[in-house]
């Protein structure tokens, strides 16, 4: 006797946030947001929002990066979606404890310049980075 099991594919759409880090002109932030919101969409990931960082990226301590963390220690994202992790600060130190929150909180970081996964989000099929 043969037994037919079938699979059925379950798509699931995530949650996430884009961040930006940029001190260019308008017409450039809407391009790139563009090119992350596509690339996102791809992955199944909705971006509720971009944030724009015209700051300095010396550190972690800036306006923008604490509305990062507040919608990922809210459990409202999966993902945050950058163009590159050094956007996000270039202090190696902030960085990595930046990361390990994310890990913690069960947050990706999709690296746009490296097309990366960060940490691992369960996209379906597998990761498809």
């Amino acid at each position: 006797m043969n037994r037919q099991i079938k699979f059925v594919s379950i798509r699931h759409q995530y949650i996430g946030v884009g961040f930006i880090k940029s001190r260019k002109s308008d017409s450039k932030i809407m391009e790139l947001g563009e090119t992350m919101i596509s690339k996102a969409e791809k992955k199944n990931l909705n971006l509720l929002e971009v944030i724009v960082d015209s700051g300095s990226g010396i550190d972690v301590d800036r306006e923008k990066i604490d509305r990062l963390m507040q919608w990922m220690e809210k459990d409202y994202v999966d993902a945050i979606v950058v163009n590159s992790i050094w956007d996000i600060t270039r202090d190696t130190d902030d960085l990595m404890k930046f990361m390990a929150r994310a890990e913690m909180l069960g947050v990706s970081i999709y690296d746009m310049e490296q097309n990366m996964n960060l940490a691992y989000i369960p996209w379906d099929g597998g990761c498809g980075c």
